[in-house]
C-alpha cells in the first residue's frame, strides 16, 4: 500500500471546527440565501421540519442510476430520461429522492470545492434534478460521499482543487487503502472536516434541496498504516478505535453545523450499515451517539438489507435494535430497505413481497427508503417478477398513508 506522506506542521494549527462560508462565484444566482454567518450553528435551536412531518417513502437514485441518464451528455436527453425517472418513483407512491450528485470527490453541479464529475455534461444537472423533482411532488435530498475520491490518475490531473493539491503535495490529508483503488480523504485533519462540510453548504446556498444526506464511506480500512503517522502526531493517547470514531464525530458535526447555518429547514441524514458493530468496530461510525444526541442529523436511515431469515442480522431483530437506540425525540428513524436483493439473495428471491411486508414493519416510524431505483426501473431487471414486486411495494405504501 502506497501511504501518502505526513502533514504539514502548519496544518496542526488549522481551526478544529468547521464555520460556514459566504460562497462568490461569477455567474452564479444565489436562489436561496445571503452569505451564510462567520459562526458556528447552535444545534440547539433546530425543530427540523421533517421531524414532524409526513411518512418519508424515499428512493436512492445512485450514480450508477444516474449514468446511463447522462451517457450523451445532452440537456435535453437527461431532462426526458430524469423526468421519467420521477414519474416512475412517484407512481410507485415514494416523495422523496436520495439523489448522488458526489460520489468521488466529484460535482454534479456548479462548484467552487470540488471538480466536475466525468459523468457531468454542458449543463447544471443538480439544478434540472430539483427542478425536475419538485414539479413531480418529490422532495430531493442531495446525496454526497463524503472521503471517497477518484483514482490517483484522475486525482493527478486536477491541480485547481484541494483535493488534488493534497494529493500532489503529499501532505497527508488524502491516502489509500488496501484494495481499494481509490483513494480517500483522511478526516483527522481539521481541514478536510471544513473542506467537507464547505462543499455541504455550498450545495444548501446554491440549490432549492430539501435535504444532504450521506451514507457509510466513512473510513475505508481497519488498517493502522492508512493513517499511522497522523495518529502518532494528533491522537494525544487516544486509542487509535476511539480516535477515528472522535474524527467521524467531529466530520458529522461539522456537516450539520455548516448544513444549519446556511438553512436551518434542510435536513441531514445520514445512512449507516445496519449492522450497528460493524459501525462501531469497523466504520468509526458511533452511530448509537449520532441517534441521542443532537448535532448530528436529523434523521438516520441505517441499511437494514436484511431478511427475516438473515442468520447474521434478521431484519425484525435488527429492527428492534435500531429502535433501542433511536428512542428519543431528537433523531428521526426511517429504514433504508434492499430492494436490490430481489433475484440476488435466496429468501428475497424465492419469496415474493418481502419487500412490501418490510414496509408494513415499518408503519410506526418516519419512513422507508428502497435501494435502489435500477432494481424497480433498471433495463436488466426480471420484468414479471419486478412488476409483481412492485405492485405489492404501491399497496403497502398507500397502505401506510402519507403521515407517520
Amino acid at each position: 500500500m502506497r501511504y501518502i506522506g505526513v502533514m504539514l506542521a502548519a496544518s496542526v494549527m488549522l481551526l478544529t471546527s468547521c464555520t460556514a462560508k459566504s460562497y462568490e462565484k461569477s455567474g452564479r444566482d444565489y436562489r436561496r440565501a445571503s452569505p451564510m454567518p462567520q459562526t458556528s450553528y447552535n444545534a440547539q435551536h433546530i425543530i427540523p421540519k421533517e421531524r414532524d412531518g409526513g411518512f418519508v417513502k424515499a428512493m436512492w437514485i445512485s450514480y450508477i442510476d444516474l449514468a446511463p441518464m447522462l451517457a450523451d451528455g445532452t440537456e435535453e436527453s437527461f431532462r426526458s430520461s430524469f423526468s421519467k425517472a420521477c414519474g416512475n418513483i412517484s407512481d410507485l407512491g415514494c416523495n422523496t429522492v436520495f439523489v448522488h450528485v458526489r460520489a468521488f470527490g466529484d460535482a454534479l453541479y456548479d462548484s467552487q470545492f470540488f471538480p466536475p464529475s466525468q459523468m457531468a455534461g454542458e449543463f447544471d444537472a443538480l439544478d434540472m434534478m430539483c427542478e425536475i423533482a419538485h414539479e413531480h411532488g418529490l422532495k430531493l435530498h442531495a446525496w454526497i460521499n463524503p472521503l471517497r475520491l477518484q483514482t490517483a490518475d484522475v486525482l493527478s490531473d486536477l491541480g485547481g482543487y484541494k483535493t488534488s493539491q493534497w494529493y500532489l503535495q503529499d501532505t497527508g490529508q488524502v491516502s489509500a487503502a488496501p484494495y481499494d483503488d481509490h483513494l480517500w480523504l483522511d478526516p483527522a485533519f481539521p481541514e478536510v472536516r471544513e473542506l467537507i462540510a464547505d462543499g455541504a453548504a455550498e450545495i444548501v446556498v446554491n440549490y432549492p434541496v430539501d435535504g444532504i444526506h450521506y451514507d457509510d464511506y466513512f473510513y475505508p480500512t481497519t488498517d493502522e498504516a492508512f493513517d499511522a503517522q497522523c495518529y502518532e502526531e494528533m491522537s494525544q493517547g487516544e486509542s487509535l478505535d476511539d480516535w477515528r470514531r472522535s474524527n467521524i464525530d467531529e466530520l458529522c458535526r461539522a456537516i450539520y453545523s455548516a448544513v444549519k447555518a446556511a438553512d436551518s429547514d434542510v435536513c441531514v441524514s445520514i445512512s449507516p450499515q445496519g449492522n450497528i458493530e460493524n459501525n462501531h468496530d469497523i466504520m468509526y461510525a458511533d452511530v448509537e451517539k449520532w441517534c441521542s444526541e443532537v448535532g448530528y442529523c436529523d434523521i438516520i436511515i441505517p441499511q437494514i438489507y436484511f431478511g427475516y431469515d438473515n442468520s447474521t442480522k434478521p431484519f425484525t431483530e435488527t429492527l428492534r435494535e435500531w429502535e433501542d437506540i433511536c428512542s428519543g425525540d431528537d433523531v428521526r428513524l426511517v429504514i433504508g430497505l434492499g430492494a436490490y436483493k430481489i433475484g440476488v439473495e435466496d429468501e428475497f428471491t424465492e419469496n415474493e413481497g418481502i419487500i412490501a411486508q418490510q414496509i408494513e414493519d415499518c408503519a410506526d416510524h418516519g419512513g422507508v427508503a428502497l435501494y435502489s431505483y435500477s432494481s424497480f426501473f433498471g433495463g436488466n431487471v426480471d420484468t414479471a417478477r419486478v412488476g409483481t414486486e412492485k405492485q405489492m411495494v404501491a399497496s403497502a405504501l398507500q397502505k401506510i398513508g402519507d403521515e407517520c
